[in-house]
């Protein structure tokens, strides 16, 4: 463990764009999986690995890539800042989390085939359960994340928290 550990150390201080990327395409896709197998109990030969994609997808393309700038950007603005981490989190809940479930409940039913109109109608139905949700889980682990994470280690930090997550992002969405 300490040597995968080391190992992706390494990668994210090397390529860190590209590590935090691939880190949170996999833990959505991840989350998604058990969303099928545990909660709609499917087995894995009936998973919707379309699905699995597009949750990946998300995570790599949009997700990781906002999360590694994001984070940085916080650090730098709050640099010297008293109660940092707080108002860290305040910032990162008042923005980053509304407008990342936002891009995702618009992008996964677009991504699936359907409509704008559709996409409007499922993101009116699904946009209050998700920051519901989110209010009551994530201003805990960001200030963790803020208080005790070092930089290079804090979207791999929210992509461990984030697999619960994405299993529920996966069945309000399904």
């Amino acid at each position: 463990m300490a040597s995968a550990l080391r190992s992706y150390n390494r990668f994210v201080l090397k390529s860190p764009l590209l590590a935090m990327s691939l880190t949170t395409g996999t833990t959505m896709g991840l989350g998604n999986i058990i969303s099928q197998t545990v909660i709609e109990k499917r087995t894995i030969d009936t998973v919707d690995w379309g699905r699995v994609a597009r949750f990946s997808a998300f995570g790599c393309i949009v997700a990781g890539p906002f999360l590694r700038y994001w984070y940085y950007g916080l650090e730098k603005y709050f640099a010297g800042v008293r109660f940092k981490p707080l108002k860290m989190m305040i910032t990162d809940q008042l923005i980053a989390a509304p407008f990342l479930n936002v891009a995702f409940l618009y992008y996964f039913p677009l991504a699936s085939g359907k409509s704008m109109s559709q996409a409007t109608d499922r993101f009116c139905k699904d946009f209050p359960t998700v920051m519901k949700g989110n209010y009551c889980v994530w201003p805990a682990i960001q200030l963790t994340n803020f208080y005790f994470i070092p930089i290079q280690h804090r979207v791999l930090f929210v992509n461990i928290c984030s697999v619960m997550w994405s299993t529920f992002l996966a069945y309000v969405t399904k």
